[in-house]
């Protein structure tokens, strides 16, 4: 069962990120929204970074480190929303885009890389863990605060999606401070607290 729990939760948030990003990609080609472009980019981090975690659990012949790409490739795509939030204008948006993209084929090759990759430290995932969970409480309120002076359903939709992933993120790094008994409860809650997140911005692009 505790190994069940992880890989169902693994297939979940694959999938759900990548409608996400399909759905993200198509708005953009219909309307040139480099906000959802810069959305959709960070989901697909998120559906490959859960992709590969369900991969390495059962490679059993070479041991791969896909959690350099799981931490920072995360880390990453949650930024450049962040960054996709400072400014409005076409030419920083479309600028940021195309540094995204750059820096998304340079996380690919870490992903390749991960058979040569030494296996990631405590403090290193602490490190990471406590950037996603920073950067997600950062969306949370940057969306918040937008919906507060112009509310909308899609800012509204937006506050809630982050305030899970900022919960998931936040119950991520508290496993690494309890018994080894109860890492399991506190790993499972916040992968289920993302997958809800995933689900909320599901509804967010889908009436955007």
């Amino acid at each position: 069962m505790n190994i069940l729990i992880p890989h169902l939760l693994d297939v979940s948030l694959c999938l759900v990120a990548l409608f996400i990003a399909v759905r993200s990609f198509d708005i953009y080609f219909r309307f040139h929204q480099y906000r959802l472009f810069i959305l959709g980019l960070s989901m697909v981090l998120v559906s490959i970074s859960a992709a590969a975690d369900y991969i390495a659990s059962y490679v059993t012949v070479i041991r791969l480190q896909t959690d350099w790409f799981l931490y920072i490739g995360q880390s990453v795509g949650f930024l450049f929303i962040l960054l996709s939030l400072l400014r409005s204008s076409d030419n920083y948006l479309r600028g940021l885009m195309r540094v995204f993209i750059v820096v998304f084929t340079f996380l690919l090759v870490l992903l390749f890389l991960s058979p040569l990759l030494s296996p990631m430290g405590m403090t290193t995932r602490t490190v990471f863990g406590f950037s996603r969970f920073v950067i997600c409480m950062l969306i949370l309120v940057a969306y918040f605060s937008s919906y507060l002076s112009k509310p909308s359903r899609f800012s509204l939709l937006m506050s809630i999606s982050f305030f899970f992933f900022t919960a998931n993120y936040l119950m991520s790094l508290q496993q690494y401070f309890v018994p080894i008994i109860n890492q399991y409860i506190f790993r499972d809650q916040g992968d289920i607290s993302g997958v809800i997140g995933l689900i909320v911005l599901v509804a967010a692009v889908s009436i955007e």
